[in-house]
């Protein structure tokens, strides 16, 4: 299925903000997205796969992979390096498909900057500080200074929210999809009504 307007769907959100969930709703309604995979120096979390999830890179492969420019954008984020490899996003904007990207506030201003109005960007919200809090400590991944560090550089990243074209407060995972592909339709970022 090819959508009318291809676009670039940037999705940013506090660590714990709900950006996993609604985006794989997203697919399930709409075959027809794409994701981009990131690419990440850090090592995998319980049954994350290589190439599935994440695409996991030594740190020196990373940084050969940055000077050779191959990645539409790449920061260091909790102690690690991330980064989208372009060819893939690029290869399926010429297929007509809309791509997901799942990154923070840093990505999207690198991405806004190379590709201009072909970027549309949603800024997905907690809806309140207690909720956030429980949903870093419900995943049971990170240790407590590490819980702390993201509470602490989320707080920082809420303060961008009105940098994004959409924010979607993710209350409700039902609300917050439906909201969303509502959006998607209206831009023509997907196929269908």
């Amino acid at each position: 299925m090819v959508a009318p307007n291809p676009r670039v769907l940037v999705i940013s959100s506090v660590s714990g903000g709900g950006k996993t969930t609604l985006v794989r709703e997203l697919l399930r309604l709409h075959p027809d997205l794409h994701v981009a995979i990131t690419a990440t120096s850090r090592p995998p979390r319980g049954d994350e796969l290589d190439g599935r999830d994440y695409f996991f890179l030594s740190n020196e492969e990373f940084r050969r992979r940055v000077e050779s420019g191959d990645f539409l954008e790449h920061a260091h984020v909790h102690g690690n390096l991330y980064g989208i490899p372009a060819g893939p996003v690029q290869a399926m904007l010429d297929q007509g498909r809309s791509v997901v990207l799942n990154i923070d506030f840093q990505g999207m201003r690198t991405v806004r900057r190379a590709l201009g109005n072909q970027v549309s960007t949603f800024f997905l919200l907690p809806p309140d500080t207690a909720t956030w809090e429980e949903r870093l400590r419900n995943r049971k991944t990170d240790s407590e200074e590490s819980i702390r560090g993201r509470l602490e550089q989320g707080r920082a990243e809420l303060k961008t929210a009105a940098e994004f074209d959409y924010k979607i407060v993710n209350d409700d995972l039902d609300r917050a999809t439906a909201e969303f592909s509502a959006i998607l339709h209206q831009l023509g970022a997907v196929a269908g009504k």
